[in-house]
């Protein structure tokens, strides 16, 4: 990811802040209005010396983002967030304009927050043990809080799994454009081998992803709904190994979650890989089976 593709949205102020600071290592810029810009870097808030952040501000942020084609990222503004050039999500906070219970617009924009993928190669090393059988992956779910590193991991097993296991095919699934950055079609961060569908829910990603692309391996992030419940059941009951991650901060949350809680009672799971950002992002707290008995 080229870092002058997300510093040209932020306000010249803030630009100017991050330059005594180790930029590779920022995971996230929060921008609110009236107040500073503040950064995070592994797991710790800093507030830069810049002036106050304006709704002006703010607004220049969305436009350049968009590249000045508001109606392009309308789609992903009303599901809170646009994804830019390098896979870098931009959350947004706001009024929401509602239509018979739909959201059709986020105006007054109060704050932004841009998360920062990082290409961490070889992350997955510590786990890969666990989670690789000799033949193929174990179906295997990430569990972390947010920004503790679930996607992250999740990009380097795509990665892996291309290496160790050639002759699988791996779909990856990136509804949000975070896992494999692709941009015209390319993708910009290395997931080795991998067909992937950019933009797309989950369930047109598993249901035509499975049709046309015959994969023996799916990769998804951030499961919690029914549908998406719904979607990794389907597939594991095809034959096809799922990989994918989900917001907990322990294998037990996962356990007592609606719907999450039917997957774990199945044995849907051969793995769960529980993250903490502890001291730093991606820190493994455990690997456990399909019973949360330790490994």
């Amino acid at each position: 990811m080229g870092v002058e593709t997300w510093l040209k949205v932020l306000p010249a102020p803030v630009r100017d802040a991050l330059n005594d600071l180790p930029v590779a290592q920022i995971y996230e810029i929060r921008l609110r209005v009236n107040a500073p810009a503040v950064v995070t870097i592994d797991a710790r808030n800093f507030t830069l010396d810049t002036p106050l952040i304006t709704r002006e501000d703010l607004d220049n942020v969305v436009h350049c983002a968009a590249e000045y084609a508001i109606y392009a990222v309308l789609d992903q503004m009303v599901q809170g967030f646009i994804t830019i050039r390098g896979g870098v999500r931009i959350g947004l906070a706001g009024e929401l304009v509602m239509t018979d219970g739909q959201v059709t617009a986020v105006t007054n924009i109060s704050s932004l927050c841009l998360r920062l993928p990082h290409q961490v190669k070889n992350c997955a090393y510590p786990v890969l043990p666990y989670v690789f059988d000799r033949k193929r992956p174990y179906k295997t779910l990430i569990i972390a809080p947010p920004g503790a590193g679930k996607t992250t991991l999740l990009r380097d097993l795509a990665k892996q799994i291309s290496v160790k296991f050639q002759a699988l095919n791996t779909l990856i699934l990136d509804e949000r454009g975070e896992l494999a950055a692709a941009y015209q079609g390319e993708n910009q961060l290395d997931v080795g081998n991998a067909d992937v569908i950019t933009g797309g829910n989950k369930s047109f990603g598993f249901l035509n992803g499975l049709r046309s692309l015959r994969p023996d391996v799916v990769i998804t992030d951030e499961i919690a709904t029914a549908d998406d419940v719904a979607m990794v059941r389907n597939a594991a009951r095809s034959g096809v190994t799922v990989i994918a991650s989900t917001h907990a901060a322990a294998l037990d949350e996962v356990r007592n979650k609606p719907y999450l809680s039917d997957l774990f009672n199945d044995g849907v799971f051969d793995r769960y890989v529980v993250l903490t950002t502890g001291e730093r992002a991606g820190e493994v707290v455990g690997v456990f089976d399909r019973r949360g008995q330790r490994l």
